[in-house]
Formats: structure tokens, sequence, C-alpha cells
């Protein structure tokens, strides 16, 4: 065949012919053999890389993902601690008080839990003040750390509540006028007319009936603000109380004066509504959020919980983790403090630190013990692992 290669023969004495078999194997030929070269070459470099992975890639891989736990600015792990994947909730209850003649005459109160009632709460760390455009979420210039202010946004979450909290009453002390009586309690002179006062300014009875949102949210009652200047287009108050009256020394609460002054504190709206739509981060903040104690209406307004919705919370300077990502959370000050201010000065309790609960160093196990700062409490509580438990499901 023509430009086929012809093996080559050789003839033995005894006129028998052999051919030579020609060259097999697909490395004989110069360009197979660079072939096999490369792939002996390239299988040697995957030998040793699977090696070293071996030996050194979980320690590798290990580094790589630390390197992304610091709350940097941009990351995925800044967002997530902006936005935690968890829905954080407020639970309340409150006890009933379900014989409060019974208990003005001494007898021991009978109580109902009421409850619970849910509220979504939403965290923003972020906020924008819409006057000022300053973002309350700081990193400060020592490279260490950055400084929040936290605003709590409450929604009522009806499918983890009991019922609705406008229309649910209950009977609970008067925490106005029993405040008001613990003010004046060391008063030497004009503490009489100062009880007078006290008593006879709002709903004035040692227990009240309200809606239980009213309660969290906001119900009627002059007292709270007696010290505030009341808006001059509201005129003055019905039936105001002359302060210069002669003293009373009769601080006796009788049957006939209870049953006249028991009153109810109303049904009024909530102020914690069901999620809407809410642009966290740059929303008009100044017209949402509430004292605890204002004149609506002509009314004074007070709540338990009425200036802790929406409000701009205390500063918290925590460790990033960028330049030590095992301080990584760690509280340095509260309200631009070293120290609590709240506990026996330079005493421990009032030293500051522990974690902060929103975000932990990479590293902790379950059993370690940690030392967290609840800023509500003002005070670190030292949590140690007991047992495994089981909490819904």
């Amino acid at each position: 065949m023509t430009g086929s290669a012809k093996p080559e023969q050789a003839t033995f004495l005894g006129g028998q012919v052999k051919y030579e078999e020609g060259e097999a194997g697909c490395c004989h030929s110069r360009p197979t053999r660079y072939c096999c070269m490369a792939t002996a070459v390239l299988g040697c470099l995957v030998m040793v890389l699977g090696m070293v992975v071996l030996v050194a890639g979980q320690g590798l891989l290990e580094g790589a993902i630390l390197k992304t736990m610091a709350l940097s600015p941009g990351s995925d792990r800044l967002s997530s601690w902006l936005n935690p994947p968890v829905q954080a909730h407020l639970t309340t209850y409150s006890f009933h008080v379900t014989n409060p003649e019974a208990v003005m005459q001494g007898k021991k109160p009978i109580l109902k839990e009421v409850g619970p009632f849910t509220y979504k709460a939403v965290t923003v760390k972020d906020s924008v003040d819409k006057d000022t455009g300053k973002e309350n979420l700081q990193y400060n210039e020592d490279g260490e750390t950055l400084t929040y202010r936290p605003r709590k946004f409450y929604f009522l979450d009806r499918s983890q509540s009991v019922g609705d909290p406008d229309t649910t009453f209950i009977t609970v002390p008067n925490i106005p006028l029993l405040t008001g009586f613990t003010k004046i309690r060391d008063m030497g002179w004009g503490k009489g007319t100062a009880a007078d006062v006290v008593k006879n300014t709002g709903l004035g009875t040692p227990f009240i009936n309200v809606s239980f949102s009213g309660l969290l949210w906001g119900y009627n009652d002059e007292l709270p603000c007696l010290s505030h200047t009341r808006p001059d287009e509201c005129g003055a108050p019905e039936g105001e109380i002359d302060i210069f009256a002669e003293d009373s020394d009769d601080d006796e609460w009788g049957d006939d004066e209870w049953k006249r002054k028991k009153r109810s504190a109303g049904r009024y709206k909530r102020e914690a509504e069901e999620e809407t739509e809410i642009d966290y981060k740059n929303a008009d903040f100044e017209s949402m959020q509430k004292p605890k104690a204002e004149y609506v209406d002509c009314k004074c307004e007070w709540g338990l919980f009425r200036d802790r919705n929406v409000t701009l919370r205390k500063p918290v300077k925590i460790h990033h983790g960028m330049a030590d990502l095992s301080k990584k959370g760690w509280v340095e000050e509260f309200n631009s403090s070293p120290n609590m201010n709240w506990w026996q000065p330079g005493s421990n309790c009032d030293k500051l630190g522990g974690q902060d609960g929103a975000t932990l160093p990479p590293g902790v196990m379950r059993t370690d013990a940690m030392d967290m700062f609840i800023s509500l409490m003002c005070r670190r509580i030292n949590l140690e692992y007991e047992k495994d438990v089981e909490h819904l499901g």
C-alpha cells in the first residue's frame, strides 16, 4: 500500500522469512512520549497536592472561614448581624387580680395568669437620623471597635397570642399611684397635701381595670403628667385640685371610697400594630416614637412600654473582630462609659464587659461558660451549661 511502511524482514538458512515486529505502545513516538511525560508530571503534582490538602487542608479551610467571621464593612457576617435569620419575639404575660376589694381589706390576692400576647421584636442597629443624615452605626478610629445605637420595633403577632390584647381587660395595681406614694413617703411638711394631690389626680384608686395593650402601650391617667406642662388649648383639667387645701392625714381607703372611685382605664387603640411595610433604616422615627407619658388630645397617656417602641436606645461599643477575632462582640462601653454607673462605683458589679448577645466569637462550644452583658438589666450574667433541653419543638 502506497505510503505504508513495510516491516523489515530476515531470511534464515532454511529459507524461512521472519518479519520483525514494529515498535508497540503509545509512548514510543515522539509526540505521544511528550504526552506521557506530561501526564506523569501532572499525576505527581496532584498526588503532592492531595497530600498537602490531607495534612494542612483543615487548617487552611478554617483560616479562610475565620477571615469572614469579623463584622467588617460590607461583609456577609455584618449583614447577618444587622438582619438576623431568626425572628426575635417579646412574649408578655400579666396577672389579673380577681379580688381587689378583698385585697384592700388586707386579704391575700387571688391572681389569674393572662397571656401570652406575643410581639415580633425587630432590632435596627444602623438606622439613619433624618435631620443629620448620620448613621447610628459607626466604626471607631481605634480600628478595633464599632458603636451602634439600636432601635426596637414591636408588632403584634396574633398567631402566637391567645387573643386580642385590645379587648382583654385585666385588673392590676395602679403603678403611677403607687409610684407617687413612694415618692412622697419620706416627705415632712406638706406630706398630707401631697397625698391628697396624688389620690385625687387621675384614676386615684389602688387597682385599675385596663386593657392588656393599654397597660403596655398607653392608657389615660392624669397622674403621670402631673409634672408636665398642660397644653394651652386644653384649659384647666376637669376637677382640678387646690394643692393649698388643708392637709389631710386620712390615708385610709374605705369600702365606700373604693367603690365610688373604682373606674376603668377604658379601651385604647394599641400602639404596636401588626407588622407593616416600613423602611427600618430611613423612616421618620421622630414622628413614630413616644415618651412614657404625654398629653394626647388633652388627656394624659401613660404605658409601661410606651417609650420602648421605636425609641433610639443608648449607644453600645463592641469589638468588631477585625483586629482580634477572639474579642468579637465583647462590650467595651455602654452609654459612652466603661462603667454601668448603676451599681456601687468601683465595684465588680459596676464594671462593664461581657458579650453582646447578638454576636459571639468563633469557637464557642455549647458547654462553655459565657459572660453576657444584658443592657436592659444593667448587669453582666455568667451563663453555665447544665443540660440540653427542647423548647417549642
